[in-house]
């Protein structure tokens, strides 16, 4: 699991490299820290850039048991990073990402562009 420095380093990188229109929704792991946390800090490190102003919303993220059959349900907090299927017996992996920007989609929205003087 990243520690929360990383976290904020590589969200504030992310969100600076797209364009936010004035908002963004995060999902952070409950491992990590608690969403009143993570927004203070980032509200603290973005002081005096780009960011400072953006709108933030965040959320805890749950981890999540897949398994190839298509089983699909909420893990528990304690796991090892995999779990015996209840539909099919087989081993199922439990993803327990540290963050996730849910916006502004990097896929769906543009790149910020820079303005530079001549």
């Amino acid at each position: 699991m990243q520690k929360l420095g990383n976290i904020l380093i590589n969200v504030m990188q992310e969100l600076s490299r797209t364009s936010t229109n004035g908002e963004a929704h995060i999902e952070v792991n409950s491992s990590v820290c608690s969403p009143e946390q993570f927004e203070t800090l980032f509200g603290y490190f973005t002081q005096g850039t780009i960011l400072e102003r953006i709108d933030l919303e965040v959320e805890n993220i749950d981890p999540v048991v897949t398994c190839g059959c298509g089983f699909t349900e909420k893990a528990e907090e304690d796991h090892d990073g995999y779990t015996k299927c209840p539909e099919c017996g087989r081993f199922a992996e439990i993803r327990d990402p540290a963050y996730n920007i849910v916006s502004p989609s990097p896929e769906s929205v543009g790149e910020r562009q820079s303005i530079r003087f001549s």
